[in-house]
């Protein structure tokens, strides 16, 4: 029989290096601490990602999930993007993170809102709608600061693309569902359900679900005008925060212009201009990570050149400010132009030279494991990173530990290959190349040419792989078990790790309970700039151990 591995796609790599990684995250002592997986979450969210890359993180998420307690972390997690339209590869990974979700056994109000709010954006079945509006008519009987955000947890769903408006049986909990938030659109238009309500018909108006009510584009202008009107400075920070995330989603998922907005309309619309002026005087770090995921497309930036500049030399400007969520804020927002291609020529090389500097000089822990994340094209600053394996900070030690095994992983793994002569060793080197698959071999040119160079950029300094700490080093045959089982059409088996790498257990109920206890705080976001190609929970893995997913 062949080797899967052989024949693996972009995506199931992808998938592999993602879930791999995660896993040696948790290694890591100080990953127990929450703090550390809620930054490296938080800035995983806003940062830009195609739907291809998107679908890769859908293993890591689950394996994330099922070792997760704490709530603001998993608050993260439920807002993730999502790839839109789903890969087929990727339908078993979705379905086994909803499994997962379904397990989760929520004992606070608020849990029971986070998990309500992955669940409505990941199963998007019309077969679900009497579950969802049950779940909505509770949330009216909710406590004042706890049924926003769960009425904004409901509101985030939408049809799958192609679901038109359901005939039969479905019928009637699908117009059941439209009334519910059209009556909420009718009574709380001053409040915030009036906000939240417009939101949930501009999601049903995408797919054709509004043959009455109010029209779309009315819908539309309402809600950016009471968007904007929210994002203003007398406002309180985290209502600037919330709004700001959902005008960065709506942008990323292409929301106004699958309801049929036209081009001359999307430059009308376009929130670039206020995004310019709010960048002058917005200094709450929270709300400008929320705005740094906001990435104008090519039809806003040719209508509005003056701002889209603006908006580039701004974030450059706050990439210098004292305050370490300010600058983080920053990096996420220029990576995300820079792949969106907004970047002109000039600006990409400030970025690149930036980012280096920033590599080697940054001390905060945040903004560093920010950094390990971008990875801007060119040579791979290797010297610099192995350097910050020396920090007396663990946190920083981390966020080189990410970058460089990422590195590492990619060179070995992806068809990938390091732009230098001394990387490029001819196949006719390799004994019985024929009997290896493409990740020993790749793997067997990278360790050779980085024992003989090894060099890094204009530094010029050798750093040898054989010579970096054991505990950068990838797993190999982990990442190969991973990649052969995904390409299979299984989910990975559980991996042979210590205990610090094993999910907790957890036992709960498979669906939301039917009363709601007290407690609580808020949620919501997804697009792309291109494209690369009821058991129980595990003790030790979320993945079964050979359970297959059709």
């Amino acid at each position: 029989m062949s080797n899967p591995s052989l024949f693996v796609s972009l995506l199931v790599r992808q998938a592999a290096r993602n879930l791999h990684r995660l896993e040696v995250l948790t290694e890591h002592p100080d990953w127990t601490n929450w703090v550390c997986r809620w930054h490296f979450w938080r800035t995983r969210r806003m940062m830009a990602v195609t739907p291809d890359e998107a679908a890769a993180w859908l293993p890591a998420l689950a394996f994330a999930l099922s070792c997760e307690k704490g709530a603001d972390v998993l608050a993260q997690l439920a807002r993730q993007s999502l790839p839109e339209p789903l890969p087929p590869e990727a339908i078993p990974w979705r379905d086994r993170l909803i499994q997962v979700w379904e397990q989760y056994p929520a004992d606070t109000t608020w849990e029971k809102t986070i998990r309500l709010a992955a669940l409505v954006r990941l199963d998007r079945r019309v077969e679900r709608l009497p579950e969802w509006l049950r779940e909505a008519r509770r949330a009216l009987d909710l406590l004042w600061y706890d049924r926003p955000s769960r009425l904004a947890a409901l509101a985030g769903w939408r049809p799958r693309p192609g679901d038109g408006p359901p005939h039969g049986d479905k019928a009637e909990a699908a117009r059941a569902w439209v009334r519910f938030w059209e009556e909420r659109y009718r009574t709380s238009r001053s409040e915030p359900d009036g906000l939240i309500a417009t939101a949930a018909l501009l999601h049903l108006a995408e797919a054709g679900w509004l043959p009455s009510g109010p029209s779309p584009e009315r819908l539309r202008e309402e809600f950016r005008m009471a968007c904007l009107e929210l994002t203003r400075k007398d406002v309180d920070w985290e209502k600037r925060a919330a709004v700001w995330d959902m005008l960065a989603a709506w942008q990323r998922k292409g929301v106004l212009e699958r309801c049929g907005i036209d081009r001359e309309q999307l430059q009308e619309l376009s929130l670039l201009p206020d995004l310019a002026r709010t960048l002058e005087w917005e200094r709450n770090d929270d709300v400008l990570l929320t705005m740094a995921g906001y990435i104008p497309g090519a039809v806003e930036v040719s209508a509005h050149p003056e701002a889209a500049r603006a908006v580039v030399a701004r974030w450059e400007a706050l990439g210098r400010n004292d305050d370490w969520g300010i600058r983080r804020a920053a990096w996420v927002a220029r990576w995300n132009l820079r792949r969106a291609g907004v970047l002109t020529a000039e600006e990409q090389g400030r970025f690149d030279a930036d980012c280096m500097e920033a590599i080697g000089a940054e001390n905060n822990q945040a903004v560093l494991l920010a950094l390990a994340q971008i990875t801007p094209p060119g040579t791979f600053p290797l010297a610099i990173w192995t350097r910050r394996l020396s920090d007396q900070d663990d946190r920083c030690r981390l966020a080189a530990r990410l970058a460089i095994h990422g590195w590492l992983v990619d060179m070995a793994s992806s068809e990938w290959r390091v732009a230098s002569s001394e990387l490029r060793v001819a196949r006719s080197d390799l004994p019985l190349a024929t009997h290896h698959s493409p990740l020993a071999i790749t793997r067997w040119q990278m360790r050779q040419a980085l024992r003989r160079a090894g060099q890094e950029g204009a530094a010029r300094t050798v750093v040898p792989f054989v010579n970096l700490p054991r505990e950068v080093q990838p797993d190999f045959r982990r990442l190969h078990e991973i990649e052969t089982a995904l390409a299979a059409g299984h989910l990975p088996p559980s991996p042979d790790a210590g205990a610090g790498n094993r999910p907790i257990p957890r036992t709960g109920p498979a669906r939301l309970p039917e009363a709601h206890p007290r407690t609580g705080p808020p949620g919501i976001t997804d697009r792309t700039t291109g494209r690369i190609a009821g058991s129980e929970p595990s003790a030790r893995h979320p993945f079964p151990e050979a359970g297959r997913h059709e």
